[in-house]
């Protein structure tokens, strides 16, 4: 039962911080929010997110990694392409998952990390500052 509560919490403070495409100023994420994230239909899963950012981002050429509950990161993160992306789902409702999505939002080697709730996308883009983005998944307007 804490656990649920302790679920409804965090996703309270994840709906207050969240934000739309609107007060998104890097380029890089607004056109990936508007022209991909947002064209998933609503009440779609988790798998769905990731195959669609998968398929966008190969078309520009980003190198991108699912790291699913089934998964581990072995070693440190690679940085030989410019971009290269991370999909972490159940970044709020999985402890595991958790854990690893606060270590890499930290991590200086990451320059772009945005939460969606039920998952999250991280960056390694050289020529980025770093920046985390609360945004919601579904354009609402």
């Amino acid at each position: 039962m804490t656990n649920k509560i302790g679920t409804y919490i965090s996703y309270l403070k994840y709906l207050w911080r969240s934000r739309d495409q609107h007060s998104v100023h890097s380029p890089f994420v607004f056109e990936l929010l508007t022209k991909c994230i947002h064209k998933v239909p609503k009440g779609s899963k988790t798998k769905a997110y990731n195959q669609a950012i998968q398929a966008y981002l190969e078309k520009k050429k980003v190198s991108f990694i699912s790291l699913t509950t089934d998964s581990t990161i072995i070693g440190t993160i690679p940085t030989s392409k410019d971009i290269t992306a991370y999909f972490v789902e159940e970044i709020h409702t999985d402890y595991k998952q958790k854990e690893l999505w606060e270590k890499l939002v930290l991590d200086k080697k990451i320059q772009i990390s945005i939460d969606c709730w039920s998952f999250g996308l991280i960056f390694t883009k050289k020529d980025q500052e770093k920046e985390h983005f609360v945004l919601f998944k579904n354009s609402w307007r």
